[in-house]
């Protein structure tokens, strides 16, 4: 008898939990740089491993996701920029988000910030120059010996 009366109960019990997976959540990646984005990464904020790239974005492209959510890192690494006929480097931009609702990231250089990056529910994040490298020659500048 208890388990007759118990037996509806624990039926929409067991349905609530059934819902209560990871509620995923859509985030739509945007590349508007003039190289390809070759390796994009997706992890918890702090996680120690990046885990596997998420797939790449061609210039000017975008792509979609459904992530879990909460705390999330994105990280993108750009194909290798020139810097002068002997460097070259390979850019990073990367951004702590909180994926609470569906939202747009679009990845840009620092020198080419692009418009619309002020809309709700978009977040810019740039590649910026490895200030390490060293500075693009003037042609104007006479050799040096």
């Amino acid at each position: 008898m208890l388990a007759a009366m118990l037996a509806p109960k624990i039926a929409v019990a067991v349905a609530l939990l059934a819902g209560c997976g990871p509620q995923l959540q859509s985030i739509r990646l945007v590349n508007r740089t003039d190289r390809a984005i070759e390796e994009l990464y997706i992890y918890p904020t702090g996680a120690a491993n990046h885990g596997a790239s998420r797939g790449t974005i061609a210039p000017n492209a975008t792509t979609q996701l459904s992530i879990p959510r909460g705390r999330i890192e994105v990280l993108a690494v750009s194909a290798k920029v020139a810097i002068d006929p002997h460097v070259t480097e390979r850019r990073t931009a990367s951004s702590a988000i909180e994926l609470g609702r569906p939202i747009e990231v679009v990845f840009y250089d620092e020198a080419n910030r692009p418009a619309g990056l002020e809309r709700a529910d978009v977040i810019g994040v740039s590649f910026v120059p490895d200030k390490t490298a060293p500075a693009p020659a003037d042609p104007s500048d006479p050799p040096t010996p």
